[in-house]
């Protein structure tokens, strides 16, 4: 199943009540978008979704036991706020006060999960008698898939190699070998070797040595991993 999501513009320099009307209807597409492509996976649809297995009819003319797996992707809190429809600024997994995000619980204070079945209950209900509720839980009022489908979409899995394993253990790379590096004053045959690194199929030309890279993107951080190893073993 295969979907591609608009891409709203960007709005600038336009008057505040113009930009939130515009995003209420890019939140309105993105959830009728949302609502079509995973319709056979509501309540309604699926009753029987949480006991899992039905039978389905192959390309071969066969009949198998299967079951739905719905996965998701990596996404930043803006995100999860859009796709689970909430405020910003709201924890999308408990229902943590907005003026305590970021604050140390202990484990035995924890906040209460986020209860999606409310939401739900709440959007359904008489507008004028649940405005005040959905309010103080800062989730909007329109339709949103996910509150109809037995899933919370930040704890689905996330087939995700290349940002779940490749950039976790290049990050930590990164901060182990620079310091050591600079204390061995290895650093400067370091900066040469990495811009010395050529041009290669996939590989674009280092115009900047390693120590003057501000900020990592996801393609540079792939193409280091690559050569990260040829350029310290050089360089030690």
């Amino acid at each position: 199943m295969v979907a591609l999501l608009p891409n709203p513009i960007k709005n600038r320099n336009i008057p505040q009540k113009r930009l939130d009307e515009k995003r209420q209807t890019n939140r309105e597409v993105l959830n009728e978008v949302l609502r079509r492509v995973l319709q056979p996976l509501t309540l309604k649809q699926d009753p029987n979704a949480e006991s899992g297995y039905y039978n389905v009819l192959c390309a071969d003319g066969n009949f198998r036991h299967c079951k739905r797996v719905l996965a998701a992707w990596l996404a930043d809190c803006p995100e999860y706020s859009d796709l689970h429809h909430l405020k910003r600024h709201v924890c999308f997994w408990c229902e943590c006060p907005k003026n305590k995000l970021g604050d140390y619980v202990p484990s035995d204070k924890q906040h209460p999960r986020w209860d999606h079945n409310l939401d739900r209950t709440l959007s359904n209900a008489n507008p004028k008698a649940t405005d005040v509720d959905l309010l103080s839980r800062h989730v909007h009022r329109e339709f949103n898939v996910f509150r109809h489908i037995h899933c919370i979409v930040s704890n689905l899995p996330k087939p995700d190699y290349f940002h779940t394993m490749q950039i976790g253990p290049l990050d930590h790379l990164q901060k182990l070998i620079f310091p050591f590096m600079k204390t061995h004053e290895w650093l400067n045959k370091y900066n040469a070797n990495w811009l010395s690194v050529p041009a290669y199929h996939n590989l674009t030309p280092k115009n900047k040595s390693y120590e003057e890279v501000s900020q990592w993107n996801g393609k540079g951080m792939k193409e280091m991993s690559w050569y990260l190893l040829g350029v310290v073993t050089q360089s030690l």
